[in-house]
């Protein structure tokens, strides 16, 4: 009998199934039942902010594709990754000059936008999310006692918690970095500063 993992892994993405792609697959039946009426195979383009530069795996992904998993007789699903190929320099001057707001948690020094504390996440992400939110972290460390399994291979949410507290005895607990941070390394002061100065008149944020 074919025992589960302790916790989620790259082969074994329960958030995945359960929270995403169960729910988009529930929305393509209902725009199938929906369009039944034009009496053919209902065609579906899933548009998907997924790059290169995220990873090696998702270098290895093609810009468009047909989604075969998700595709049968009544429907046709065609991914599409249209900034499949931006670098992220290109994404940051997009949103300097759309003057959309983004996560907070990248100003924060994250490299990616997940969960606070997720498997998949890189080590500094994972730092930083213990440092964020403590009562977090100590909750997964229980679990990882309870379980006996390390919450990432190779690396313990104990570790992580060491780590964490390391980082805040040099630097001391660290205040919210203000809105633009991320930004600014990637197109500059001047712009960015133009970009805080449009979202304090669009959106009334003014950290």
């Amino acid at each position: 009998m074919k025992v589960p993992p302790a916790w989620p892994s790259s082969s074994a993405r329960w958030c995945t199934s359960d929270v995403k792609r169960g729910p988009i697959r529930t929305l393509y039946t209902r725009l199938t039942g929906e369009l039944a009426h034009l009496g053919r195979p209902v065609r579906i383009l899933a548009c998907i902010g997924q790059r290169a530069a995220e990873s090696d795996q998702r270098a290895k992904l093609t810009p468009v594709e047909i989604d075969r998993g998700a595709s049968n007789g009544k429907r046709h699903i065609t991914t599409w990754r249209p900034i499949h190929a931006w670098s992220d320099r290109k994404v940051w001057r997009e949103i300097a000059r759309s003057r959309l707001p983004y996560h907070p948690a990248y100003d924060w020094g994250n490299r990616r936008l997940s969960c606070v504390l997720c498997v998949l996440g890189c080590n500094n992400d994972l730092v930083n999310g213990a440092r964020r939110v403590p009562e977090l972290a100590a909750a997964y460390a229980r679990t990882e006692v309870t379980v006996g399994a390390d919450f990432k291979k190779g690396l313990s949410m104990a570790e992580i918690i060491r780590r964490a507290r390391v980082l805040d005895e040099l630097e001391g607990p660290a205040a919210r970095p203000p809105t633009g941070t991320a930004m600014a390394g990637h197109v500059g002061r001047a712009r960015t500063s133009k970009y805080r100065s449009r979202q304090t008149v669009l959106y009334g944020l003014t950290a």
